[in-house]
């Protein structure tokens, strides 16, 4: 595949590069996971592999060999030559045909995935491009993709030359089909795309250093997401819930943390983030509602409600239920 156009940034991403904070590297990975695992699902192979991730649309590309591919994640316009072609489904792009992803709706974010996996580096454990570190990424040197470059696949998936536009139709037909019938289950693994949401927050240890008008501020008023906003982290506007004026030694910080600025205003920290921090953190975001950030762009309303940790457990291990399911269904 010869990328044409790549939009704001398009990149290589998976699940992390997890376990590495200790020694400074952040733990990145994709926004939105539920869409990456998704479209990986949809195609029957691992999560772990990886997938391309689009911020806002703008990308376009030419098939450099025929291939099976899932996109999922923003209600994005994907046309192939021209022809529309549907989101959460795998279908066929032939060699020699153009792809293009236009600016979403509504969401920030598409994940394209490919039943071949595609040839990446990588760098501990992860193939995740992130530029401050210059790791990852097509070249190992952390850029994103940029038009003219090209991505190849990995020589142990089946040879597409070998396979014509019939059998690769068999197989989108087949998985398309088991998609279809398992539609409901489907619906549920993938993140909710609005212009507004309600984010669950569990208070964190640190929550004694804001009294209770500070948390009532921070509760009942909605956040805009400003233009501020990257993988490392995403500062919202509103009023100020006010100041904690107690110092306090950097520490590390968790994907989804509540920083409070001096000036009573949140940043929640995302999968980029730096690996030490010493803001107060009010709580921190349940894991099942991370992907939701993942798809939150400047001018996108948030509203906090706060839950329990023993909830929060509940809702992870109901979500890891439905996906484990999907994943092997999708796989048979």
């Amino acid at each position: 595949m010869k990328i044409l156009a790549a939009g704001l940034a398009t990149r290589f991403t998976d699940l992390g590069r997890v376990g590495h904070q200790h020694i400074g590297y952040t733990q990145s990975g994709a926004l939105d996971t539920n869409s990456h695992i998704f479209a990986n699902a949809i195609l029957g192979v691992p999560k772990t592999q990886p997938t391309i991730e689009i911020l806002l649309g703008g990308f376009k590309a030419i098939a450099t060999e025929s291939l099976i591919i899932a996109i999922t994640g923003a209600h994005s316009k994907i046309q192939i030559d021209g022809n529309a072609q549907p989101l959460n489904q795998a279908f066929v792009l032939n060699k020699g045909q153009t792809l293009e992803i236009e600016q979403p709706s509504t969401g920030a974010r598409n994940y394209i995935a490919s039943l071949n996996p595609f040839s990446t580096k990588p760098f501990l454990n992860s193939v995740c491009a992130v530029a401050r570190e210059k790791t990852g990424g097509i070249n190992s040197d952390g850029k994103s993709l940029q038009p003219g470059d090209v991505i190849s696949y990995d020589s142990d998936s089946y040879d597409s030359d070998s396979y014509g536009a019939e059998n690769l139709k068999d197989i989108q037909v087949a998985k398309n089909s088991l998609i279809e019938i398992n539609r409901f289950k489907a619906s549920l693994l993938e993140t909710p795309i609005s212009d507004e949401y309600i984010i669950k927050v569990v208070l964190a240890y640190q929550h004694a250093l804001f009294d209770h008008k500070m948390k009532a501020r921070f509760f009942h008023q909605q956040f805009t997401v400003s233009q501020e906003t990257s993988a490392m982290g995403m500062r919202l506007r509103g009023d100020s819930i006010g100041h904690v004026s107690v110092k306090l030694y950097s520490e590390g910080i968790a994907n989804g943390a509540v920083q409070i600025t001096p000036e009573g205003l949140p940043i929640i920290m995302l999968a980029e983030r730096q690996t030490i921090g010493g803001y107060p953190k009010l709580g921190s975001i349940i894991s099942n509602d991370l992907p939701i950030l993942g798809q939150c762009r400047p001018g996108s309303i948030i509203r906090f409600e706060e839950t329990d940790l023993f909830t929060a457990r509940q809702l992870y291990l109901l979500s890891k239920s439905r996906l484990d399911r999907f994943s092997r269904q999708q796989a048979k």
